[in-house]
C-alpha cells in the first residue's frame, strides 16, 4: 500500500473516532517546529506538527518527520530533504483530582514500514512545582521488504516482516515559573532485535521548555537524549532538538 494511500486511510479512522464538534470548538491550536542532529551518525532530522484541542477532553495531533536524503546525509541540513515518516494521534484526557490518565491511538507511517501503537500515559501532579508521570506503549509494526533487508546499517528493515515492542517511559517533571525541566527515562522490549543484536533497547532524555508571550503562545525548547545508533551495535549516541512551538488562543 502506498504512503499516501495508507495517510487518506488513517485520517478516514481518525474523522470516524473523533467527536463531532465544529470549528469554533477547536481551541489551542498549536504549531511545532523541531530540528534535531545525531552527533555519532551526522544526520539532520526535522518534525513539523499540528495539534489541537478539540470538545470532550480529545487532543488530535498529525506530525511529519523529514530528514536529508541522498546516498551521503553526513553533515548535510536542509539539502535534499525527503519524508521520512508521518504519525497520528487521537487522546483523550480523563482527570481524577491531582492524577491525569491519558488513552491514546498513534498510527505511523513510511516508505518502509506501517505501525499502530497503542497506549496510556499517567500524570500525578504532586505539587505547584513537581509532577510525575509515564508510558506504556504496544508498538506493532509491518515492514515492507526489500532488498538490504537484514544487513547492518538498515534500521528501518526488520529481519521479520512483523515486529512487537512493548515500551515503558518513565518521566519526572519539575515546573520554576516559566520554565519546565523533564527527564524521561524508556524501555523498550520486543520479539526481534532492537540494539546491540538485543531485543530490548533504552533511552534517557533530558529537556527544557520556556513559556513566553503575553498569552504564553511561544514555547521555545531543547532536548539532550542518549540512544542507540542501531540494533546490531552497542554504540550510543547524542541526540540534540532544538525546536519552538506557538500556540494560537
Amino acid at each position: 500500500m502506498k504512503i499516501a494511500t495508507k495517510i487518506l486511510l488513517s485520517l478516514s479512522l481518525s474523522a470516524v473516532f473523533l467527536p463531532p464538534a465544529g470549528a469554533d470548538a477547536v481551541k489551542d491550536v498549536t504549531v511545532d517546529y523541531r530540528h534535531g542532529y545525531r552527533l555519532r551518525d551526522r544526520t539532520h532530522y526535522d518534525k513539523l506538527a499540528l495539534g489541537a484541542s478539540l470538545p470532550d477532553n480529545y487532543v488530535f495531533s498529525v506530525e511529519t518527520k523529514f530528514k536529508t536524503g541522498g546516498p551521503d546525509p553526513k553533515d548535510k541540513y536542509y539539502n535534499d530533504i525527503v519524508l521520512n515518516v508521518v504519525e497520528m494521534t487521537l487522546m483523550k484526557n480523563f482527570f481524577y483530582g491531582d492524577w491525569t490518565f491519558t488513552p491514546f491511538i498513534q498510527p505511523e507511517f513510511s516508505s518502509v514500514r506501517t505501525e499502530w501503537k497503542f497506549g496510556v500515559v499517567p500524570w500525578y501532579k504532586i505539587n505547584d512545582s513537581w509532577s510525575v508521570g509515564g508510558m506504556y506503549r504496544l508498538e506493532l509494526s509491518d515492514y515492507a521488504h526489500d532488498g538490504q533487508c537484514g544487513e547492518a546499517g538498515h534500521d528501518y528493515c526488520s529481519l521479520d516482516k512483523h515486529r512487537t515492542v512493548n515500551r515503558f517511559d518513565a518521566y519526572f517533571r519539575y515546573r520554576w515559573k516559566d520554565l519546565t525541566t523533564t527527564y524521561k527515562y524508556i524501555y523498550m522490549h520486543g520479539d526481534d532485535l532492537l540494539f546491540a543484536n538485543k531485543k530490548n533497547n533504552y533511552e534517557q532524555e533530558l529537556q527544557f521548555d520556556y513559556v513566553v508571550g503575553a498569552n504564553r503562545e511561544w514555547r521555545p525548547y531543547v532536548t539532550f537524549a542518549d540512544i542507540g545508533r542501531s540494533a546490531w551495535s552497542s554504540e550510543r549516541q547524542l541526540r540534540l532538538r532544538l525546536g519552538v512551538a506557538y500556540t494560537f488562543k
